[in-house]
């Protein structure tokens, strides 16, 4: 096969520049010369072939001139800005540009959900002198699904084993190994208003009372509010306000109740002091009486309503320690009812001690209760002291041991007394020893 004659072949690599699709002018007049003396057949073309394969060059050729010479202006321009000036770091660039772009604002609808809850297994022994005596195995199961509508606004739902005991969860092992029942134990909006520390709430919500030293001397620790309240807590200070319904009736008046509690909290010196005070005025005065029609201690006229509104006082205080670095807490509780004509206190004197094991954290806690029948409104009172409901007096003694922060083994004792105000007294002793599980 005939061969360009030496020297006569353009070199492909030639003195022109390369253009940015990788072509050089020289390159491409050696391809076609190549194929133009590569073999015989070309030299038998037509010369209207060969006019047009030279047009084609022609158009190819000016082309890439005018690629090279744009290029060329490009880098001259770069060079003359960028001259003196330090080196632009590219990669420090990117990163703050993607750092300054706005951040997706779409929320999943389950990130918008929050789930906790707790599981009590209990064995229970109940010792009172004018009955027989019981062991029972009870459980606790309890959901609250939270949801965020926004910023300010939370929908809150709550399942809880059990019946319908206002002030107790607890569902008893037995009964074939029958099924249990589940209730609604919370239905509430909540808003977090715009002024700091003040929030709104309606449906069937936690207690947001404060109770002194985490006793039950006027509510239980599983009674759930029904109606509105409003609550504020900024700084030292703190104060609750609600209307609540205890009973709606079609053919007679609704027993409500209106209140409020305000407290404040600080430092004095080496101790942390809590002091608040309460009013509740129960509208129950000739009512029939509520729930279940038990009074639970509480004093009844002859058709078997109530004998006096509940207008309960109440004062309380905390004081705050630290003995040999374990924490330490005293407290006292009173109530009032300025209704009643008799049996109208009620007082708790207590103390807790916590010694902090980190996972393995453990506590100690003595109280001494007199609640006397009239006292308090009994529906809502302590379930367990005394039986539940009024009219009952005696100690209380507890202590905690946290296995890990989720897991943790507890136990009560109740030496009380029950009945002296209605003259029947009898001793009533009540062991709780417990396992729980939260999450």
């Amino acid at each position: 096969m005939p061969q360009c004659p030496p020297n006569e072949c353009p070199s492909p690599n030639g003195p022109s520049g390369r253009t940015p699709s990788g072509i050089t002018l020289a390159g491409a007049w050696f391809l076609i010369a190549c194929l133009l003396g590569s073999t015989p057949a070309w030299s038998e073309t037509t010369d209207q072939v060969i006019a047009e394969l030279r047009a084609e060059l022609r158009t190819l050729n000016e082309r890439l001139a005018r690629i090279e010479s744009r290029d060329s202006s490009r880098s001259s321009v770069s060079h003359a800005v960028g001259e003196g000036l330090p080196e632009f770091d590219y990669d420090s660039a990117r990163q703050s540009a993607a750092l300054a772009l706005p951040r997706p604002t779409a929320v999943m609808w389950y990130d918008t959900l929050n789930l906790e809850g707790d599981f009590r297994y209990r064995h229970e022994i109940i010792d009172a002198e004018f009955a027989n005596d019981r062991q029972r195995q009870r459980i606790r199961a309890r959901a609250h699904l939270t949801a965020k509508i926004t910023d300010q606004v939370d929908v809150g739902l709550g399942l809880a084993s059990g019946g319908d005991d206002p002030v107790s969860s607890n569902q008893t092992l037995g009964n074939g190994a029958s099924t249990k029942d589940v209730r609604l134990d919370l239905a509430y909006a909540a808003w977090a208003t715009p002024v700091d520390g003040l929030s709104f709430a309606g449906g069937k919500f936690k207690n947001p009372v404060h109770r002194a030293g985490g006793n039950a001397l006027l509510w239980d620790s599983d009674f759930r509010p029904e109606g509105l309240m409003a609550s504020f807590d900024r700084g030292a200070l703190f104060a609750h306000a609600w209307g609540l319904w205890v009973e709606e009736r079609s053919t007679d008046d609704d027993s409500i109740v209106f209140g409020g509690q305000v407290g404040w909290r600080g430092e004095l010196r080496a101790t942390h002091l809590l002091v608040g005070a309460s009013y509740f005025d129960f509208d129950t005065k000739g009512q029939a009486i509520a729930f279940d029609g038990d009074p639970r201690g509480n004093s009844i006229d002859a058709n078997g309503d109530y004998l006096y509104d509940y207008e309960e006082i109440e004062v309380f205080a905390e004081l705050g320690f630290d003995v040999a670095g374990h924490p330490v807490t005293l407290f006292a509780d009173y109530a009032y009812n300025n209704d009643a004509d008799e049996f109208d206190t009620g007082y708790a004197l207590g103390a807790k001690v916590e010694f902090d094991g980190g996972r393995h954290a453990w506590q100690l806690g003595y109280v001494y209760q007199d609640l006397e029948a009239d006292a308090v409104f009994a529906l809502f009172t302590d379930s367990d002291f005394s039986g539940g409901g009024t009219d009952g007096k005696g100690h209380i003694l507890k202590g905690s041991y946290a296995i890990t922060r989720q897991i943790s083994l507890g136990g009560t004792l109740f030496v009380n007394e029950r009945g002296g105000n209605a003259g029947v007294a009898e001793d009533y002793d009540r062991l709780q020893l417990d396992v729980s599980f939260t999450y």
